[in-house]
């Protein structure tokens, strides 16, 4: 850009010279010469520091690995490759049968659970009417054994020692049962006590089972999580794919906005600002300039980012010569959109200050953008 400049002034400078008949000598050279140095240079740190440009532009792509959520054999492969794909549409599937049959056996097992706390209500109404029953007829036993007691106190003993002990034995013997049917009692309590949320702990339990089986089983089937693209699939049918987080099996392209991740000298940090005008040339468009917005500065710089790893860390490069990132959103445009994502760019941001100088940037961007047509790389 700065060898344009130049050239623009050495033929402004020609021009001026043949208009006005200036002669050519050892004082008119060195004058255009040297004023050309102070214009341009005034010029150029005007332009650069009041409307910065960078060529490190790019437009953003976020890629996804895909990594199934549970393990088994892939059954069916979506033929959708690298083209544009809705939210919802099945990626691929892995055989369901071994969680189909989980689910199916939770889902026995909680019906048993809950007929098994139908059967223990009952047996609680049955266990506290038998204690009823039992404890009356001890009650019964009682009294007789106190009748036969007072009488073999009588002066007069009517009973036998032997009626006595059978009245005692028998007493003792409904007792029992009637601590048998208390203790019975309790238990039953026991189980139907053990409640969550008011539902008994088992049948929660088998729920929560039930709830996390039909889960996997949902997870047998892949969707895809935003309207995208998928690429690099690595799996056919008969693959065994496996849950773990570093083997993708396949990379998820959800569809992009118009966005250019775009790297400034930290020295236009003063002339970055949110909502500032922006212009952007790709070369695979030559002669045409796509406008758009400054949307905002990334809080870090890339090159300062540090991790724990136990030792202590120098600085990882030289101070300054990593950039600021400037997150850049274009305006709709249909040819923006077929551009495939990861393209790079050129990117050119205007401030508010000195506005006039903004008109040589854009007429430079402009260049750019017709130098397209030239594979000056070949």
């Amino acid at each position: 850009m700065d060898l344009l400049i130049i050239l623009t002034y050495v033929a402004f400078a020609w021009s001026i010279f043949k208009i006005f008949k200036i002669p050519v000598n050892k004082w008119t050279v060195p004058t255009a010469a040297l004023g050309g140095v102070f214009l341009i240079g005034a010029l150029i740190l005007l332009m650069n520091y009041n409307h910065p440009y960078t060529y490190l532009a790019q437009k953003a792509v976020i890629s996804i690995p895909i990594t199934p959520q549970v393990t088994g054999i892939v059954s069916e492969v979506t033929d959708k490759q690298n083209v544009l794909i809705k939210k919802g549409e099945v990626l691929f599937k892995l055989d369901p049968v071994r969680y189909q049959a989980r689910v199916n056996r939770l889902q026995a097992d909680l019906v048993t659970a809950i007929n098994n706390t139908q059967v223990l209500k009952g047996q609680l109404d049955e266990a506290i009417a038998n204690t009823s029953r039992v404890s009356a007829e001890r009650d019964r036993l009682y009294k007789d054994y106190q009748r036969y007691v007072r009488g073999s106190q009588a002066k007069v003993n009517p009973f036998s020692e032997s009626d006595i002990d059978n009245a005692r034995q028998n007493y003792l013997a409904q007792d029992a049962l009637v601590k048998g049917s208390v203790a019975e009692q309790a238990q039953i309590k026991s189980q139907l006590d053990s409640v969550i949320n008011g539902e008994q702990s088992q049948i929660v339990s088998l729920r929560a089972q039930l709830a996390e089986a039909k889960y996997n089983l949902d997870q047998t089937v892949i969707r895809a999580p935003s309207n995208g693209y998928i690429t690099q699939v690595l799996i056919r049918p008969g693959t065994y794919a496996a849950a773990l987080p570093l083997r993708p099996v396949m990379v998820f392209i959800p569809e992009q906005k118009r966005q250019i991740i775009a790297q400034f000298r930290q020295n236009s940090l003063l002339r970055l600002k949110a909502g500032d005008e922006a212009e952007v040339v790709f070369n695979a468009f030559p002669g045409q300039v796509f406008p758009g917005k400054l949307i905002r500065i990334l809080p870090v710089v890339p090159g300062g980012s540090y991790q724990a790893q136990g030792t202590l860390q120098s600085l990882s490069m030289t101070p300054g010569s990593d950039g600021v990132l400037a997150v850049i959103e274009l305006a709709p445009n249909s040819e923006i959109d077929e551009l495939p994502d990861g393209i790079f760019s050129q990117v050119a941001v205007y401030s508010d200050h000195f506005t006039h100088v903004a008109v040589m940037r854009k007429v430079l961007l402009r260049m750019t953008s017709w130098m397209h047509y030239l594979y000056l790389d070949h």
